[in-house]
């Protein structure tokens, strides 16, 4: 195989680990940044959990308070009853002793509502913990693992642009250029094979001729219609030193 077309197809290799290393690279902050969404979303369900249980256990403190009191109401209405002098005072003494008393009732199934919520409260916060602690190490380790591969990235990629250097050294200066303005257009897709007497970069037939020339793999044809550079794939791996 010409020495031009193998050297491109090897920095068209190079090119593309170039590319994917890149990708990696502008990917994984992202990623990290899902990751410390993640843990500000487990910290946030806690917090709103705790919140949830101060309250309810606030409230309880107040109806507990408001149930004492109106205990004492009701003793208070109670003791009047030896001051009553007529059946009417009796009475509505009676029917205020009622009303005070439903109204305890009342304040005893709020009680036991918010009992009930006090101890949602506290079991959701022990599952909060646990799904935070949880994933508190994962997030851990992913991100730890996400950093290393942000710094393997950042090696592999030097190396990788150090044998592109050299490997564009030893491409002729118009061929390269040639190859340069392609890789933006075809987004590094530039040395293509020709197959069946059409270029797979395009998928466009070529002229027979062309198509001979080419499988000769001597030297530097391009495609009439995408002007992609082509080469034929035969039974010899292509090989740089």
């Amino acid at each position: 195989m010409n020495e031009q077309l193998t050297v491109l197809i090897r920095l068209q290799e190079i090119d593309a680990r170039i590319r994917a290393l890149t990708n990696e690279q502008q990917n994984i902050p992202g990623r990290i940044a899902e990751l410390e969404a993640r843990s500000a979303a487990n910290q946030e369900n806690l917090d709103t959990a705790r919140k949830t249980l101060e309250e309810a256990q606030k409230a309880k403190r107040d109806r507990d308070r408001d149930l004492e009191e109106g205990g004492r109401k009701v003793e208070k209405l109670k003791a009047r009853t030896s001051e009553i002098k007529t059946n009417k005072e009796y009475q509505a003494l009676l029917k205020e002793i009622e009303t005070a008393g439903q109204e305890n009732k009342a304040i005893e199934d709020d009680i036991l509502k918010l009992m009930e919520k006090i101890d949602a409260a506290a079991a959701e916060i022990n599952t909060a913990e646990t799904r935070a602690a949880e994933e508190s190490d994962s997030i851990r380790n992913d991100r730890r693992q996400l950093e290393e591969s942000m710094v393997s990235a950042e090696k592999a990629l030097k190396t990788e642009e150090q044998a592109r250097t050299e490997m564009a050294s030893r491409v002729d200066r118009p061929l390269l250029a040639q190859y340069e303005r392609l890789v933006g257009v075809t987004g590094g897709k530039v040395v293509v094979e020709a197959r069946n007497e059409s270029c797979s970069g395009c998928f466009m037939s070529i002229p027979p001729q062309l198509f001979v020339n080419v499988k000769r793999n001597e030297n530097v044809n391009t495609c009439p219609h995408c002007h992609r550079i082509l080469y034929y794939k035969d039974a010899i791996t292509p090989k740089v030193p």
